[in-house]
């Protein structure tokens, strides 16, 4: 769906007074990153590859729902045109979102959604056991193609997430983004930065505390 980040927003978001904040997680990741009413992220690092970008993340919150939306820039822009399945997604630009209940990872949930609001979500449990067969019941999406780049905006029920064990008083979040190239090779963004030798999103140290009231 092509349009305007301010008509994904209009149609995915109630009818709420935003007041955005900035907050930069890295500065001290003990300190959550707390949704009121509008929180923003702005820019994601590649650490891996000495990168960093001007991804725009912003999180909104209501008494029903959370609300997210990503404006990327992106100049090479991936996607199969012979899409058939939730698989299909992991060869694409996309970006990411992760819940997890508590800071081990013992279970917790992903949404990976490319350019056009196309979707791989499951659950996983650490490290990196997967269960593709389990997806979001409340997660509803709309995205946009731009000159240069994309936006995508998703919602997801905060009843949903409490049943999974995320108290939203007190849990962990990864942002993410995928930019890959026609030729396949691809960089992998992170809000939390890491001094690995290699991108692993999969892992306890790429998440931060964050609540939602």
């Amino acid at each position: 769906m092509k349009g305007s980040s301010v008509f994904i927003v209009a149609a995915l978001l109630p009818s709420i007074s935003v007041t955005a904040a900035c907050c930069n997680v890295n500065e001290g990741v003990a300190e959550a990153l707390r949704v009121r009413e509008s929180v923003s992220i702005d820019g994601l690092h590649a650490p891996w590859d000495g990168l960093d970008d001007r991804t725009s993340v912003r999180i909104f919150s209501d008494s029903a729902s959370l609300y997210f939306l990503y404006e990327v820039q992106d100049t090479s822009l991936t996607l199969v045109d012979d899409f058939k399945g939730e698989s299909d997604v992991e060869p694409e630009d996309r970006v990411e979102v992760f819940f997890s209940p508590g800071p081990d990872m013992e279970l917790y949930y992903c949404a990976e959604i490319d350019p056009l609001g196309r979707v791989l979500d499951y659950s996983c449990r650490y490290p990196s056991q997967m269960d593709y067969g389990w997806d979001f019941s409340t997660l509803e999406v709309l995205s946009g193609l731009k000159e240069v780049g994309y936006t995508v905006a998703f919602k997801v029920s905060k009843s949903e997430l409490v049943s999974l064990g995320v108290d939203l008083s007190g849990f962990y979040m990864g942002i993410f983004r995928a930019d890959f190239r026609p030729d396949g090779t691809v960089n992998w963004y992170s809000h939390v930065e890491s001094d690995d030798e290699a991108p692993n999103f999969h892992q306890p140290k790429m998440l931060f505390p964050a609540e939602a009231e």
